[in-house]
């Protein structure tokens, strides 16, 4: 078909890592490709609140159906999804949610040296008990916190793919919209506007030099003290090399600055090492090793003024025969709570392995454990957890 290979790279992405090899059909309605799927869980979680004291374990069932249309015209394409989660707890019915999750995508080449990339998304989400804001209280919960989170943006690009030197500019917009009208719900919703440029120029044969260079504004629509607002200002610039040498190696590494300013006098500005890298080794056609790591500042969860986070990933995903593989994968994370007296720090830990039957071409099987644990300098938000699912995804 004349979409195989995107169809194929939708359901990669739609999906998890496991997905890579299912090329879903399509139906055709007239120029767009309708590609329709779905996904069943059955799974059981030991820590369903994430608590260090009274957990609570349950069996549950996860159902997914997706729909993507895809259009292809010359080089310009358009895709539009829809994805709903309905999970039923047997025994925590006060965590069952409904997520509903719409995206669009239109690339559109202007010519061979501009390029625009559109995007927008629509998130009627949840957090489940135990994480973001009710970490360490998620068992006092009646229902997971909801929110509404609606993001759009656009890329433009210059200079044609083989050019010596690109550049892309690109702006994102983000709002996000917690449920209730309490203050402590209010103080969570806020706006993020970034913009962002990032120059390639290559220094050798699919080696580039990288300048990437940032500023975001967070605008609270509330605060919880008055007068003094969590509301700042972040710039970032960073410098590196990206990379695509062998048929075996691919990556990109990028060190640099970021100041992250408050609009508060009480609140410090922060000063500090910002870094991005991540590699893809591949030795054999049937094995994968990917590294990553990165430093960022994120938004507080309610303690401090921001979270620096460390992140370390690491994954191997093999092929052991033509319908069966597995994947293994670990990630670190550092988060201190900048901005307090008693300095908060948290490590959190995520253990992940997969077995990946494909059954059919249109029918995969996976069976999946995840262990998760948070050790902290708060013993009350010290928790560990594990987690078994058996999935099956159908497509066309």
């Amino acid at each position: 078909m004349k979409h195989r290979k995107i169809i194929g790279l939708i359901s990669a992405i739609c999906f998890p890592a496991s997905a890579l090899s299912q090329e879903a059909a399509s139906i055709d309605l007239g120029g767009f490709d309708f590609i329709p799927a779905v996904e069943y869980s059955l799974a059981y979680d030991d820590n369903v609140a994430r608590s260090n004291q009274d957990e609570l374990d349950s069996w549950y069932s996860l159902i997914s159906p997706e729909f993507i249309l895809l259009g292809d015209f010359s080089t310009n394409r358009l895709q539009l999804s829809y994805r709903l989660s309905r999970a039923d707890y047997g025994a925590s019915d006060q965590d069952d949610y409904t997520d509903h999750l719409f995206k669009g995508d239109f690339h559109y080449e202007i010519s061979n040296r501009h390029r625009l990339d559109f995007n927008a998304e629509f998130l009627d989400g949840h957090d489940d008990r135990g994480t973001a804001f009710s970490i360490g209280v998620g068992d006092q919960l009646l229902s997971p916190d909801r929110f509404e989170n609606t993001v759009y943006g656009v890329k433009y690009s210059y200079g044609a793919e083989s050019a010596a030197a690109r550049l892309d500019l690109g702006f994102r917009f983000r709002e996000l919209d917690y449920d209730g009208d309490a203050l402590n719900f209010l103080a969570r919703d806020r706006d993020i506007q970034a913009i962002a440029a990032t120059f390639y120029y290559q220094i050798a044969p699919r080696t580039d030099i990288v300048l990437d260079v940032g500023q975001k504004s967070v605008d609270y629509d509330v605060s919880l003290v008055a007068d003094d607002p969590l509301d700042s200002d972040e710039t970032r610039a960073l410098i590196g090399v990206k990379w695509d040498t062998t048929a075996a190696t691919s990556g990109y590494a990028k060190i640099g600055y970021q100041e992250k300013k408050f609009d508060s006098a009480n609140r410090d500005t922060f000063n500090g090492v910002d870094w991005e890298v991540g590699v893809i080794w591949e030795p054999l056609d049937y094995t994968k090793f990917e590294f990553s790591t990165q430093n960022d500042t994120n938004e507080t969860n309610g303690e401090g003024d921001f979270i620096d986070s460390r992140i370390y990933e690491l994954s191997w995903k093999h092929s052991w025969l033509e319908r069966v593989s597995s994947s293994v994968s670990v990630s670190l994370r550092n988060d201190t709570y900048e901005g307090e007296v008693d300095v908060r720090e948290d490590d959190v830990m995520k253990l992940k392995f997969a077995a990946v039957y494909q059954f059919r071409r249109w029918v995969q099987f996976e069976l999946a454990y995840l262990f998760d644990e948070r050790d902290s300098n708060r013993d009350q938000i010290d928790f560990d957890r594990n987690h078994v699912a058996l999935r099956a995804r159908v497509t066309l």
